[in-house]
């Protein structure tokens, strides 16, 4: 009797909702956040390093060879720009991105469809869950090294096929709940055959839509997604460099978003038999991830761009465009609400009422997301020190190169304008930079993060 007692006690939760969401979301948090400060950070970070040369010296000495274009070439080479492919295709910003989305792939792989942590917990924790950590990380960098150094794909490239897969791995959990081998028949089979299966079906999957996106985004109708890229016939690839990537990756997002929704809401379970009703789910999904993404493109997203024409008399001007980064951007915040409330609050509170319940967890991540994505990458701006973005211009010799033009500009009028344009690009520059930096470690880091921690079944919270 003492035995049986001291088994219910140990199979009691340590902490019921929402402390226990609480908990895991916040391990989640902190863990992805060591990770960007020792990793990724704009500075110090290992994997990243932007600020590489002292600013002030490398503008003015290539400014003295080389004339004006040597101080533009200076800037570039002092912040190793993200926004220009050509000289860093796998550099900064993009290089750690791909990296972790293949992490999300791979957890999935060996997590929920290899090992069926959600059906049956891994025991033994937490080197159950170590171990599926480090075997998706492992197999997530020779993934990255495969595409990137053997077959040489840039960085974006390898963006576009990890969404893509980050899109197709999880229906199979999501939306056709473990089909082909969700039968009692088939459940004994070997894991690695069953996660063998799944991988090889998704990568194709996931191989194909990227070749269909990359030939619309190159092909007969690449300019329908490049368009405002040119103005009166300037090429605005040093502005919107990303923009034709940027377009159909916020496209793909907003479906995985779909995905998501209809996961948690989960209309017909058991009504309809698989494999037809994951494909009606996934049907529905891209549907509303379309609509999503047109409704939040073309209605909610107008942006402008300043442009600086270079001359005998520079002058600027503004023009609006629609920026798909920015929506790619926003839709991060509630897939992020949505899995949290799906995966570490467990569907807390809204599980007591059904689709009615399910449906106000939906609603109620897209508020919080909402409000979050306002108050870090609108007004007030917390993306910029939260990610080191306000570190940049200080560090890297920016500040002093712009104190020298305010300087000069105070004692030569022809110096002004000088002063004034960089002190837009400075001040744009943190921002620009934080705001791609959260996008980016929200996106990959701590949806591996969040997805990961399910392979220690919440450990030791729980």
């Amino acid at each position: 009797m003492a035995k049986k007692a001291k088994e219910v006690v140990e199979a009691a939760p340590k902490f019921k909702q929402p402390w226990l969401g609480f908990l895991v979301f916040g391990t989640v948090l902190m863990m992805a956040y060591i990770v960007y400060q020792w990793f990724l950070h704009p500075v110090w970070g290992l994997a990243t390093h932007m600020v590489k040369y002292n600013a002030m010296v490398m503008a003015l000495g290539l400014e003295g060879l080389l004339g004006a274009q040597g101080l533009s070439l200076g800037l570039l080479l002092s912040l190793n720009n993200p926004m220009y492919m050509a000289l860093y295709p796998l550099g900064y910003l993009v290089d750690w991105i791909p990296y972790f989305i293949f992490c999300i792939v791979w957890v999935f792989t060996i997590a929920f469809l290899t090992l069926w942590v959600p059906v049956a917990p891994l025991k033994r924790q937490p080197w159950a869950g170590l171990g599926v950590l480090v075997a998706s990380a492992i197999l997530a960098y020779i993934t990255w090294y495969i595409l990137a150094i053997i077959v040489g794909m840039k960085g974006y490239e390898m963006i576009i096929l990890g969404t893509s897969g980050f899109l197709v791995f999880p229906i199979w959990v999501t939306l056709f709940n473990y089909w082909p081998f969700a039968t009692p028949k088939r459940m004994g089979m070997h894991p690695l055959i069953k996660g063998g299966t799944y991988a090889i079906i998704s990568w194709i999957l996931a191989i194909a839509i990227y070749h269909v996106v990359n030939k619309i985004i190159w092909g007969v109708y690449g300019i329908q997604s490049a368009f405002t890229q040119y103005v009166m016939g300037i090429p605005l690839m040093p502005l919107l460099p990303f923009e034709p990537y940027d377009y159909w990756n916020s496209l793909l997002l907003s479906i995985i978003v779909g995905a998501t929704i209809i996961s948690i809401i989960n209309p017909w379970a058991g009504k309809i038999a698989q494999p037809k009703r994951g494909l009606l789910l996934f049907l529905i999904a891209i549907v509303l991830g379309v609509a999503m993404w047109f409704i939040i493109t073309y209605a909610l997203n107008p942006s402008s761009q300043t442009l600086l024409i270079s001359g005998a008399v520079p002058w600027l001007f503004t023009f609006t465009y629609t920026s798909h980064a920015v929506v790619a951007a926003y839709v991060a915040f509630p897939l992020v609400t949505l899995l949290a409330g799906q995966l570490a609050f467990q569907m807390w509170p809204w599980n007591k009422w059904g689709t009615k319940g399910n449906i106000g967890l939906v609603i109620t991540a897209f508020v919080v997301g909402t409000i979050v994505y306002y108050l870090f990458m609108v007004n007030p701006g917390w993306a910029v020190p939260l990610m080191g973005g306000n570190l940049l211009v200080p560090m890297s010799g920016l500040e002093a190169l712009y104190l020298f033009f305010w300087g000069v500009g105070a004692m030569i009028p022809s110096y002004t304008y000088l002063f004034i344009v960089f002190g837009l690009y400075f001040e744009g520059l943190a921002e620009f930079v934080g705001h791609s930096l959260l996008f980016a470690w929200l996106l990959t880091v701590v949806l591996f993060g969040l997805l990961a921690y399910e392979a220690f079944h919440r450990w030791p919270w729980e």
